[in-house]
């Protein structure tokens, strides 16, 4: 087992499935508990859990100014325990009861096979309808296509301390937490984990949480994605000058005929020229003005999205 260890939990408006994998990881992780640091982000909750909890451990409560989302929760939460906890590896997971507290172990024991890689738990299998499994299946053949990088798993995973002090200075995790470690090009693994059912409430991973998610993931790798739209909307707008000139040449410097259709077939390429010429400007625009803003680097700036930190007491 890596020591410290520290497990991080983003939370929103969940304190039923939040107090459950509290409860969770004082069952499980029995031989772990006294020596683990839980944490929990507050996302910008309406509402809170009580005061007091009777577990042996002592969770540290950071509360965030307001609501940002799981991916920026969850960096300010890695930034906060790199800076105020040296040496500490973390694992993160949601706090809703589908990744499961018994598969930590899973994790630490590959974790100890290859102690310089992080650690992701790769989906086996989904208990989400077949609406949503196929709206995934779109969502990773796209991230496939437009980066060129494969991605089977999602934030439950362990970092290693070493990798945790290099990972917080990469803004990518602010927009997504797996496509930042992939794109880091820090050593990492996976481990086929089964993903459970959420333990109150509806997931809040509808199919528009889930095109947010996925475009957050896919922003990561904007400049493949922007030469790769690039070179295919030059490959349109090739394709189509070839097309036009070769009906101009027949049609002016020889006897052949031209179908009826060919003035139609020309116009057509015209439009798609243009539109592929119009695709690729843009991208290249939105890259420049990317590139212009100032990056969020979450080792540098996490303190200025904490409200405050409170550790919560022990009942009785």
């Amino acid at each position: 087992m890596p020591k410290p260890l520290a497990i991080l939990l983003p939370v929103y408006n969940d304190e039923p499935s939040l107090l459950r994998v509290l409860k969770d990881i004082q069952t499980d992780l029995q031989g772990l508990a006294r020596d683990l640091k839980v944490f929990i982000i507050n996302d910008g909750s309406n509402h809170w859990f009580p005061d007091k909890l009777v577990f042996s451990f002592v969770p540290e409560v950071i509360h965030l100014v307001r609501n940002l989302g799981h991916q920026k929760a969850i960096a300010i939460g890695l930034a906060y325990i790199k800076e105020n906890y040296p040496g500490t590896a973390v694992i993160v997971m949601d706090s809703d009861g589908e990744d499961k507290v018994t598969d930590i172990t899973k994790l630490i024991a590959a974790s100890e096979a290859t102690p310089a890689h992080i650690i992701f738990a790769a989906r086996s299998r989904r208990t989400n309808g077949k609406k949503f499994k196929l709206f995934y299946y779109l969502y990773k053949m796209s991230f496939y296509l437009l980066t060129g990088k494969k991605i089977s798993f999602g934030n439950f995973a362990l970092i290693p301390s070493p990798a945790l002090n290099k990972l917080v200075y990469y803004s990518e995790i602010w927009n997504n937490l797996p496509g930042g470690i992939i794109k880091s090009g820090l050593p990492y693994s996976s481990k086929p984990i089964e993903r459970a059912n959420r333990y109150s409430s509806e997931s809040k991973m509808n199919f528009n949480a889930l095109l947010l998610h996925g475009l957050g993931a896919i922003s990561v790798f904007l400049e493949i994605v922007i030469t790769r739209i690039a070179i295919i909307s030059f490959l349109l707008m090739l394709f189509s000058a070839i097309t036009i000139i070769t009906i101009i040449i027949i049609r002016l410097a020889t006897t052949l005929a031209i179908p009826g259709w060919a003035s139609t077939l020309s116009s057509s390429m015209l439009i798609i020229l243009l539109i592929s010429f119009i695709i690729s400007l843009i991208a290249i625009f939105i890259y420049l003005s990317a590139q212009a803003q100032q990056k969020i680097i979450p080792a540098l700036h996490y303190k200025d999205y904490i409200l405050r930190t409170e550790t919560v007491s022990h009942a009785g």
